[in-house]
């Protein structure tokens, strides 16, 4: 900041200095960010020291700064936990097609047939009829 300004700034002032509006000048002063004096008691205008204001603009920009990276990165957890319950979903929805196309494959295999009962003859049976038929 140059010299051009007088040692004390009016809220205007220091709005027009800083870039930033009167209402953020003035809610600096309420939440303790920036020094401010008043001269005519509580009802009085603001005046607040230029250097102060110089001191002001990084550490509230900085803080400013700090609070939108926390809510990017609030919203960018947001959006993937979003993100992950939809995979979720269609991973649960690929478990039940899965489960369908077993239930199908199951139906679509042939029933092993049972084997037909052969016929045996005992080999005493056997035996008997052959000496039978060898006498």
């Amino acid at each position: 900041m140059h010299e051009d300004f007088p040692r004390f700034l009016t809220v205007q002032q220091a709005s027009r200095k800083s870039g930033k509006s009167e209402k953020t000048i003035r809610r600096w002063i309420h939440e303790g960010k920036l020094a401010a004096e008043q001269p005519g008691g509580p009802t009085g205008a603001y005046l607040i020291k230029r250097d102060d204001l110089e001191a002001a603009i990084p550490q509230v920009t900085k803080e400013w700064q700090e609070q939108s990276n926390q809510s990017t990165l609030r919203f960018q957890v947001s959006r993937l936990e979003a993100a992950v319950e939809e995979l979720q979903e269609l991973v649960d929805e690929q478990a039940r097609n899965i489960e369908l196309l077993q239930e199908q494959v199951k139906k679509l295999q042939p029933n092993p047939k049972k084997k037909p009962a052969t016929r045996r003859t005992s080999t005493t049976r056997t035996r008997r009829k052959a000496t039978e038929d060898f006498w």
